[in-house]
């Protein structure tokens, strides 16, 4: 008699796992043989294979090179990251990955790609103070690789216009928030990434109904993404495209020029050591 119980689809985090755990066997080491090849500890080998912990790109790599499988493992490592977060922001990670400039508009909190792992990791467990302590490191690993496309070779144009609100909002701590904002004073005088503060004395702005993030692509027509709270939507029709474009040039306007922003996170960042 056949089982009619649906079968469970293992996450990348367990499939991970189980090729390590195969592989090492297969390779006839122990794991604290496995963990001299590392150059990590056992207990880490251990946690992994368990699924108890979370491995970073840095282990996935290591592990490639020790079972000579190149992009095998960084490629589960790829996968695990993506499921941190939710199916409607899934494909965002794919168009920062592939994008050549990335415009965004946020006046909530800091954006993903430029936050502190203290502070990602302060705004993510106040909106899911329930999250388990692997999941919530699942979560705040996810957002710091996404960072990596920014010291890569050839990375996109970062241009994000920030809310003074969001910079002066303590998250995590003040010892927290002044890392963030030293974190976004040195960004601001790189060249592939431009931040410009929209203070709190613009007047006749729009954008008050929530953050833009807009893709252009060198061989592909530009998409862009909008969010509130539960939810995301994918704008992929050019008309509507070129409006959020639109509407983030009008916000851009109103903001302070990068110069003056970088001081005014300056001004910001000094207030914290009073």
């Amino acid at each position: 008699m056949e089982d009619s119980t649906p079968a469970v689809k293992a996450s990348a985090l367990a499939k991970f796992a189980g090729q390590l755990k195969a592989w090492r066997k297969r390779s006839g080491w122990s794991q604290v043989e496995l963990a001299d090849k590392l150059l990590c500890s056992d207990s880490l080998v251990s946690g992994v294979e368990t699924t108890n912990k979370t491995p970073t790109l840095d282990f996935a790599i290591r592990c490639d090179e020790a079972f000579d499988l190149p992009g095998t493992f960084a490629a589960l490592h790829e996968l695990i990251s993506r499921e941190a977060w939710p199916s409607y922001f899934a494909p965002v990670i794919d168009f920062e990955t592939r994008a050549v400039r990335i415009h965004e508009w946020e006046l909530r909190v800091v954006p993903g790609l430029l936050q502190t792992e203290d502070y990602a990791r302060a705004v993510i467990s106040a909106g899911k103070p329930r999250l388990g302590p692997d999941a919530l490191d699942r979560k705040v690993n996810g957002r710091m690789e996404r960072q990596r496309i920014l010291t890569r070779d050839n990375p996109p144009m970062l241009w994000s216009v920030l809310h003074e609100g969001a910079l002066r909002h303590v998250i995590g701590s003040r010892a927290v928030m002044a890392e963030q904002l030293d974190k976004l004073i040195a960004v601001s005088r790189t060249p592939d990434v431009v931040i410009q503060v929209l203070p709190f004395i613009a007047s006749d702005h729009p954008g008050s109904d929530g953050p833009i993030s807009v893709f252009d692509f060198a061989d592909e027509r530009s998409v862009a993404y909008t969010e509130c709270k539960g939810g995301g939507m994918i704008v992929e029709s050019s008309p509507q495209v070129a409006e959020l474009m639109t509407t983030l040039n009008l916000i851009r306007a109103a903001a302070l020029p990068p110069r003056e922003s970088t001081s005014l996170l300056t001004q910001i960042r000094s207030e914290l050591d009073d």
